[in-house]
């Protein structure tokens, strides 16, 4: 049932309340629903993004250089950020949820095969294929430490708008409330029970009793609340002033070496195929004894373009693609404005320079642009991206790192209010050193096993002692919104326990990237959701939340 918070005097009280109607939320309530619960599924925008709903996210940043406008890092409507996500689904690793002493602090409470058993119904939820993330490539060479059996998978519905609005809308189970904002909630002084939480818009505010309540609102926007609480109430969240908050990461990604390829055919296993009618590719990874060994945080690597904006590539495709892109109203309609902006590059924009790799082949160009038009929009699947192929097997090499967790990597409420009476958050999210290092030790890594194997070899795009400052240059993130509410054993290091309660509250959960004591090397949607069906099999054997016959809102 959908129902608008402008309409309502009151609204339903269910088994479950989750706020949030992002990846995580829709497939918990979904999930809950399927084992006969009944769901309040809050979400503070509407059917689609709205510049009013995006001004709640707007944050102060302490650096633009590291982490992105959080009004376009996130999005307030039904689907959350999948409105602006590419679609790419990875697990994380077995080496993640593994003791490194080198990388302290990043343990998580509950072992790798307690996450990977959900992984084959997170695949089923995004639509990506199979639950299977490693297929062994057939007559390739080993590459000793280095494996390229790890897959990407890509979601054809990166909008989970289209794929799950009806369904949650005509679900018997579930009351979809659109337009409510959570603002504020209410405890037992005592207990440490949630009583209620307060729903605003700009014209009214309400209070909602809730049996058990899941706060499903991305990282960022779960942290603000939870430091609100722990403001209000600083004698049930004891750590709240030095966990809350702290420790926020994301991943370190950029582009320090080209790989050139001995035989330039060995591309082939690295551009996007089909798999059981999806979309995958093929990365470097570092398997976990290796990291171990080389005390390397955990990574990633594929086959990229040279960047977009630099037109000293040559090319005439890239940069009619990068033109597009420079256009304002044609690019966000090609990308999100996130991935739109990173391509574009930074100004002063030299557009001569792209028209004249477009004139110099403009047949080719536009018979180019054709093809990946098709590819990209008209085809099923339709294709996540593409590759421009070089005679001679060279090609930009992406990397997507872990990030550490530090205490002085933050976010904090500000003493500014946004709308709806709700202070905004300052954030100071940075990189350390280590996080740079890291990076570089992987590429050597890389390098060497590519020589030792003959498949190839690296070209750095600056002199070796000026790598860790050239990653540090480009170290940015703020889309991938981690650590600030993370999991621990102890409450005194943590701020929610292995199954997502906050520690010393019975009945209130945080389900976001904010409380991942790691960020691996994987971007968190694909584990967020596995997460998401892990927390509804607990909750659904809850003996102290039965299953309550469905009451409607006074309208």
């Amino acid at each position: 049932m959908l129902i608008r918070f402008r309409d309502i005097s009151d609204a339903p009280l269910t088994d479950f309340c989750v706020v949030g109607a992002g990846p995580a939320g829709i497939a918990l309530a979904l999930a809950l629903a399927d084992l006969g619960r009944s769901v309040l599924l809050v979400e503070s925008g509407e059917e689609a993004p709205n510049p009013s709903a995006a001004e709640l996210a707007r944050a102060e940043v302490q650096n633009e250089q590291t982490h992105a406008p959080p009004e376009i890092a996130s999005c307030r409507a039904f689907g959350g950020t999948s409105w602006w996500w590419g679609g790419r689904c990875v697990p994380f690793d077995k080496a993640d949820f593994g003791d490194r002493p080198y990388a302290r602090g990043t343990d998580w409470p509950f072992s790798y095969e307690e996450i990977d058993g959900w992984s084959p119904k997170a695949a089923d939820f995004f639509g990506c294929g199979t639950g299977q993330f490693e297929m062994e490539p057939s007559g390739w060479r080993e590459l000793g430490q280095i494996s390229i059996a790890q897959l990407e998978r890509w979601t054809p519905d990166t909008n989970l708008k289209t794929k799950y609005f009806e369904r949650v809308r005509q679900s018997r189970a579930i009351t979809l409330l659109l337009g409510a904002t959570l603002t504020d909630i209410q405890l037992d002084g005592e207990s440490g029970h949630v009583t209620a939480i307060t729903l605003t818009d700009e014209r009214k505010s309400i209070e909602v009793p809730v049996r058990t309540c899941i706060l499903a609102c991305g990282g960022l926007e779960t942290t603000r609340i939870m430091l609100h609480v722990g403001r209000k109430y600083p004698n049930i969240l004891p750590s709240g002033d030095s966990v809350i908050g702290r420790f926020y990461m994301g991943h370190i990604s950029g582009k320090i070496a080209d790989v050139v390829f001995s035989d330039p055919g060995s591309i082939n296993e690295f551009d996007f195929f089909v798999d059981d009618s999806h979309f995958a590719r093929r990365r470097f990874t570092i398997g976990e004894e290796a990291l171990k060994q080389h005390e390397v945080l955990n990574i990633a690597f594929w086959i990229d373009n040279p960047p977009f904006h630099h037109a000293s590539h040559g090319s005439g495709i890239l940069s009619a693609v990068w033109l597009m892109l420079a256009i304002p109203f044609i690019g966000r309609r090609l990308l999100s404005e996130g991935v739109r902006i990173s391509h574009v590059g930074p100004r002063p924009y030299t557009i001569a320079n792209h028209l004249l790799n477009i004139f110099r082949s403009p047949f080719s160009v536009l018979s180019s642009a054709m093809r990946l038009l098709h590819e990209r929009y008209l085809s099923s699947p339709r294709k996540p991206g593409f590759l421009v192929r070089s005679k001679g097997g060279r090609y930009a090499l992406h990397y997507h790192g872990e990030q550490l967790p530090r205490k002085s990597s933050f976010v904090a409420l500000s003493d500014q209010m946004a709308p709806l009476g709700v202070p905004r958050l300052t954030v100071d999210f940075n990189y350390s050193e280590l996080d740079a290092q890291s990076v570089v030790r992987a590429h050597q890594l890389l390098d060497r096993s590519l020589r030792n194997s003959q498949v190839g070899y690296l070209v750095y795009r600056a002199p070796e002692e000026e790598l860790t400052a050239r990653v540090l240059e480009q170290a940015s993130d703020g889309y991938h919104q981690l650590g600030t509410t993370r999991m621990s054993r102890d409450p005194d290091t943590g701020v929610v326990d292995g199954n997502c309660k906050i520690h010393g509250i019975d009945n209130l959960y945080l389900l976001s990237g904010s409380v991942f004591p790691s960020s691996g090397q994987a971007n968190p949607t694909f584990l967020i959701v596995a997460l998401a069906f892990r927390l509804a099999s607990h909750l659904g054997k809850r003996t102290d939340a039965p299953a309550t016959k469905q009451t409607h809102a006074a309208v």
